[in-house]
């Protein structure tokens, strides 16, 4: 595909200066409707087009390219791809070269994962007053997409990677309670009528993200598959946040509330990752509180989860 490219265009770059040179060569370009021949030999295939106005030869690495009296080889190897001009003295004229070997780190993609609530580092348990935000992290889960991503190289193995994305939090409560805010907007507990029980109830919130890490890769085996491993920081500002509760009376109810809640609308953290391929582990957890400070209960959300990301 990379040398079909390289043709595609080598062949538009120089097509026009062809057309435009002397007469017996607009002659020779009048063959083309009864000159025309494709050749595959040992699955190397030689296409030439009249008396050698143009043609295309491949020989192992090299793609050769003739328009008129002019030879262009396109080389790709392990160091990447080199398009070469032939001179009649024999030096051929390097015109483009592509390296293989720049670095691409390993972010961007759909990212699967579970949300927790920490109190303090590293601390779950909640105060007796803030027992109505206990959630059921077995069924509060977050999924994240991330945007292909921009990567700067210090070397081949080692660079910075960065992108945007867009993060879905959904926090279950466990017990039969929601929240709510009141006219000052502090966060409290909201419990339902005694003859309903909530079978879901949930907070969602939805923030745009900013990570930013430093990446390693480390080569198995001699091939271009690598071990990734990356850590750095991530900011996030809030998009949305809502409310829901399911219960049922006579029939399935089902309620949803839009408010901010009091959520803090910017928040940054740590965020790492390992992984082979396009497969990665990672965690992120939030320095910055879930709500405005005196506003709620001081808790830090955080995230686990596996990544599929783009790059391979």
């Amino acid at each position: 595909m990379k040398k079909l490219l390289s043709i595609i265009t080598i062949s538009t770059l120089f097509a026009v200066p062809l057309f435009s040179q002397e007469v017996d060569k607009i002659e020779k370009l009048e063959k083309l409707e009864n000159n025309s021949d494709t050749v595959v030999n040992n699955d190397k295939p030689v296409l030439e087009i009249g008396d050698k106005v143009f043609s295309i030869r491949e020989t192992g690495d090299e793609t050769i390219i003739n328009l008129g009296k002019k030879e262009y080889r396109v080389v790709e190897n392990n160091d990447g791809l080199t398009v070469w001009k032939s001179k009649k003295d024999g030096e051929d004229k390097e015109l483009h070269h592509r390296h293989e070997n720049r670095f691409r780190g390993h972010l961007g993609g759909l990212e699967l994962g579970f949300n927790g609530l920490l109190t303090e580092y590293w601390s779950t348990s909640l105060a007796p007053e803030d027992n109505y935000f206990d959630i059921n992290t077995a069924k509060s889960y977050n999924w994240n997409f991330i945007l292909p991503s921009i990567s700067i190289g210090m070397s081949r193995h080692l660079g910075f990677v960065t992108a945007l994305g867009l993060s879905f939090n959904k926090y279950r409560f466990d017990g039969n309670n929601s929240i709510v805010k009141d006219d000052n907007g502090v966060i409290g507990p909201y419990y339902p009528d005694p003859s309903i029980t909530y079978s879901k109830s949930k907070l969602v919130t939805t923030y745009a993200t900013l990570p930013i890490l430093l990446e390693g890769q480390i080569p198995v085996n001699g091939s271009n598959n690598t071990i990734n491993i990356g850590a750095g920081v991530i900011g996030a500002v809030k998009l949305g946040s809502h409310t829901k509760v399911v219960y049922y009376t006579d029939d399935k109810q089902k309620k949803k509330h839009k408010d901010d809640f009091s959520l803090n609308v910017l928040r940054w953290g740590a965020t790492a990752r390992i992984g082979y391929k396009f497969f990665q582990i990672y965690g992120t957890t939030y320095f910055t509180s879930l709500f405005e400070e005196g506003k709620g209960p001081e808790l830090y959300p955080f995230e686990v989860g596996i990544a599929f990301t783009f790059n391979d």
